[in-house]
């Protein structure tokens, strides 16, 4: 069967199986290979819609280090996995925990270029905001929204924290008619 889509539908189907992976704790290497794929795309668009405007020029910007050594930073993960040619003898290390806010910047992203997020990104932010509360603010009304589903969320050991929002993902995607 022939596969067509959109860039903007490429990375969103990306970033979805990211998500789904994630929350099963599946594999953090296939987690940041998709969630880096649809970050970088995402970011492009932003790029392409106005100069300037992705989350990803803003992270660079706000860095304090050259835009060069700032991408290598962010870059650095994704491209071990996507490069053996340059340094095939060399490991990777990272904590997984990284993909949660690769994975968040890569929903903000989507969501700055004007569409609808998918019930998986809806999901996801909600979980992260949780996770995360300092992100946004410990105060603002999506935080506390946050904390009032996931309570406690953040003393969690890890696995418990995916497999809750492993659970309200599949609740929020079968209320939608999804699963």
């Amino acid at each position: 069967m022939k596969v067509t889509c959109t860039k903007f539908d490429a990375a969103t189907r990306q970033l979805d199986i990211a998500i789904g992976l994630l929350f099963t704790d599946g594999d953090p290497l296939a987690v940041r290979t998709l969630a880096g794929a649809a970050h970088g795309i995402l970011g492009d668009l932003a790029e392409n819609q106005k100069r300037g405007s992705s989350w990803r020029t803003q992270i660079i910007n706000d860095s304090g280090v050259s835009k060069k050594e700032a991408l290598d930073i962010l870059n650095a993960a994704q491209n071990y996995l996507k490069h053996a040619d340059r340094d095939s003898e060399t490991t990777l290390s990272f904590d997984e925990e990284e993909n949660d806010h690769l994975v968040f910047i890569a929903s903000i992203e989507c969501g700055g270029l004007g569409h609808p997020l998918t019930f998986s990104m809806q999901a996801f932010q909600i979980w992260y905001l949780a996770m995360y509360p300092e992100t946004i603010g410990y105060d603002t009304d999506p935080v506390k929204t946050s904390k009032r589903i996931f309570p406690g969320l953040a003393t969690k050991e890890r696995p418990q924290q995916l497999e809750h929002g492993h659970q309200f993902l599949e609740r929020v995607l079968q209320q939608n008619g999804l699963l």
